[in-house]
């Protein structure tokens, strides 16, 4: 189903300081699991060593779901939703895989 809200939206209810948080979230990678059934946007956020389990409840007033302190002590839509949905509007981010190569013994030679 496709979204009945926008970036726009977002940054109305959050503002773009937390829009643009919220992005490099996304960008990172951070975003775990994002879904929206109408009107609960939900899902997961890892920081640090926490994950959150973040949403919105959208609407003419979109309400915050986060876990975070910033949510329920203050009231405030947080980054950790904000990334969630834009993972709903624009799907996740490619975030490259770091390969790591086994490093290879090095043989001593005689050059003697």
């Amino acid at each position: 189903m496709k979204p009945d809200f926008t970036e726009p939206m977002l940054a109305a209810a959050a503002g773009w300081p937390v829009v643009h948080e919220a992005r490099k979230i996304r960008a990172a990678g951070k975003v775990l699991r994002a879904g929206y059934e109408p009107p609960l946007v939900r899902g997961a956020v890892r920081s640090g060593a926490k994950t959150y389990a973040a949403g919105l409840k959208v609407g003419p007033v979109m309400e915050n779901l986060c876990s975070c302190f910033a949510s329920w002590s203050e009231g405030k839509v947080c980054a950790h939703s904000v990334a969630v949905a834009l993972v709903v509007l624009q799907g996740p981010a490619n975030v490259p895989q770091v390969v790591h190569n086994e490093a290879k013994p090095v043989t001593p030679t005689n050059n003697a």
